[in-house]
């Protein structure tokens, strides 16, 4: 149907996405609606109106994991979603432009959106209207899937889109939102009074208001670090392997060019 050097110039457009999507890929997609749907509906909605640690699960999922399993589920390629035309097209447009546009300044303008929509949802104020009106989680949960799957995209691959910068990128970027969850996270542990309004606790109760915003800095602390220290670490150290590869070329060029040693 077309030749061979037709198919090079294609591999990262809309053509490749005829590829399905390994078994394995879908059952990512499949548990992120899963942990979509548990979120938005009792009993968890009920206990993020209760509970701060409740609430910043929550959070948590619609803003790392989710995104995070969307991402690496490949979405362009699963079976139905793949024959889409408009989401095949908008996949080579997307891949094409990050191509095109392969700068470091665009993934921390990602970065900084994706942090500026996580602080907004974080703030004492927007946290006790989440908790007074399950409705508003909603909203929560869309900015901050959007958001993060861009994110995830500046870090990982979901062929034919892939990230636009090269493994320090990756990581550096990583790291970043990682900190940046973690400081959220600290500012909230070490308060010594209850930060938030909408939680009602009973003396006596299971949790007070310090213990409970103990527990939520734990969560995201956890949650930050199952999804991005792995990022970290892999491509850390596939940047280190390409950088010995590059001394090793370089030294063989020196030798080849029997160059003076120094």
């Amino acid at each position: 149907m077309s030749s061979s050097g037709t198919t090079a110039v294609t591999t990262d457009g809309p053509a490749s996405l005829a590829a399905p999507a390994p078994g394995w890929r879908r059952w990512l997609a499949a548990a992120a609606l899963i942990l979509v749907v548990v979120c938005l509906v009792p009993p968890v909605s009920t206990l993020a109106g209760r509970y701060v640690v409740a609430e910043t699960a929550q959070f948590a999922v619609f803003a790392m994991i989710v995104p995070a399993l969307l991402v690496l589920s490949g979405l362009w390629g699963l079976p139905g979603l793949s024959r889409l035309p408009g989401l095949a097209a908008l996949a080579g447009r997307l891949a094409s432009s990050r191509r095109r546009n392969p700068s470091f300044m665009r993934s921390l303008a990602v970065l900084a959106v994706f942090g500026l929509v996580a602080v907004f949802w974080r703030l004492p104020a927007v946290v006790d209207a989440v908790a007074r009106h399950q409705a508003l989680a909603v909203a929560e949960m869309a900015s901050l899937l959007i958001t993060g799957a861009a994110l995830w995209l500046e870090i990982v691959a979901a062929p034919p889109v892939r990230p636009r910068g090269h493994e320090l990128h990756r990581a550096v970027i990583a790291t970043f939102a990682m900190w940046l969850t973690w400081a959220i996270a600290y500012i909230l542990g070490f308060a010594n009074h209850g930060v938030f309004h909408a939680f009602r606790y009973v003396p006596g109760g299971p949790l007070s208001a310090v213990a409970d915003q103990e527990l939520a800095t734990a969560v995201m602390w956890a949650v930050a670090g199952a999804c991005f220290l792995p990022v970290i670490i892999t491509a850390g150290f596939s940047w280190l392997r390409d950088s010995d590869d590059v001394e090793q070329e370089l030294n063989r060029v020196t030798d080849a060019t029997g160059l003076p040693a120094v």
